[in-house]
C-alpha cells in the first residue's frame, strides 16, 4: 500500500456536493492522502472498512458515489511480482481552475472528460459483471441481468465486485443452495439479495462409527447362530 502523505484534501467541488453522502467526501479526503506521486491510491475496502470501522459494502457504496461523481477513477492495472495478476487502483481527477477557461474551450474539456470518465465506469462495470456472472451458479437471462446490473452500478447499489464475490462464495455454502434451491441471477440482482442474512452452512452427514461397527456386531452373531452365511 502506498505510503501517506499524512494530510487530507477536501475540494470545494466534493465539499458542497450534494449527492455526496458525509463519510464519502471524508473517505475522498483519506484517499488524497494515500495517493502516491503518480496519484493512485492500492488501497483496498478492507483497509478502509477496518480504518473507519464499518463494512466493505458502505466503502464500496461510498467509492461509487465518488467514481459517478467524476471526482476518482477505478482501474484495473497490471502489477508485476504480485500475486494477483492485476490490481484495483483508485486515481484521483484533478478538476482545472474553471476560472481560466472561456466557455467554448471549458465546454470542450467538460465533453472530453465526461467522455472519459464514462468509458473508465462501463469498462469496469462490465469486467465486474463478468466476474459476477462467472461466479454465480445459476446461468440464466444474462442480456437483462446485465442492463440491471448497469441500473444498479450507475446508481451505487452494489458492492464492491469483490466483496459481491465473497457473498456468492459464501451462499454457496449453505444449506439451500447445496440443495438446488438457487435463486436466478435476475432475481438475485433485481431482489438486493446479497444484503440478506446469510443462511446456515449445509453440515453434511457423517456417517457414525459406533452404527456401523453394531450392524457388523449383529450379522456376526447371526453368523454364529447359522441364521445366515
Amino acid at each position: 500500500m502506498a505510503e501517506s502523505n499524512y494530510y487530507a484534501i477536501i475540494p470545494a467541488d466534493v465539499r458542497y456536493d450534494k449527492r455526496l453522502t458525509a463519510n464519502a467526501k471524508l473517505l475522498y479526503g483519506e484517499i488524497t492522502a494515500l495517493c502516491n506521486s503518480k496519484g493512485f491510491c492500492w488501497a483496498g475496502n478492507t483497509y478502509f472498512a477496518d480504518l473507519y470501522d464499518v463494512s466493505t459494502v458502505s466503502i464500496s457504496k461510498w467509492i461509487s458515489q465518488l467514481v459517478n461523481g467524476g471526482y476518482l477513477i477505478r482501474e484495473e492495472i497490471e502489477v508485476t511480482g504480485h500475486k494477483e495478476k492485476f490490481k484495483r487502483a483508485l486515481r484521483i481527477v484533478y478538476a482545472p481552475l474553471k476560472e481560466k477557461f472561456n466557455t467554448p474551450l471549458k465546454e470542450k474539456f467538460k465533453h472530453n472528460n465526461t467522455i472519459s470518465i464514462n468509458n473508465t465506469m462501463n469498462n469496469t462495470m462490465n469486467k465486474d459483471f463478468d466476474l459476477f456472472w462467472g461466479k454465480y451458479p445459476k446461468k440464466e437471462a444474462k442480456q437483462k441481468c446485465l442492463a440491471k446490473y448497469a441500473s444498479l452500478y450507475k446508481t451505487n447499489k452494489l458492492p464492491d465486485i469483490d466483496s459481491h464475490v465473497k457473498i456468492i462464495d459464501q451462499w454457496k455454502k449453505t444449506e439451500r443452495w447445496h440443495n438446488g434451491y438457487i435463486l436466478n441471477p435476475l432475481t438475485w440482482l433485481n431482489g438486493m439479495r446479497w444484503e440478506d442474512d446469510i443462511p446456515p452452512e449445509w453440515d453434511p452427514p457423517v456417517k457414525s462409527k459406533i452404527s456401523e461397527e453394531l450392524i457388523a456386531e449383529k450379522f456376526a452373531k447371526l453368523r454364529a447362530r447359522g441364521e445366515i452365511e
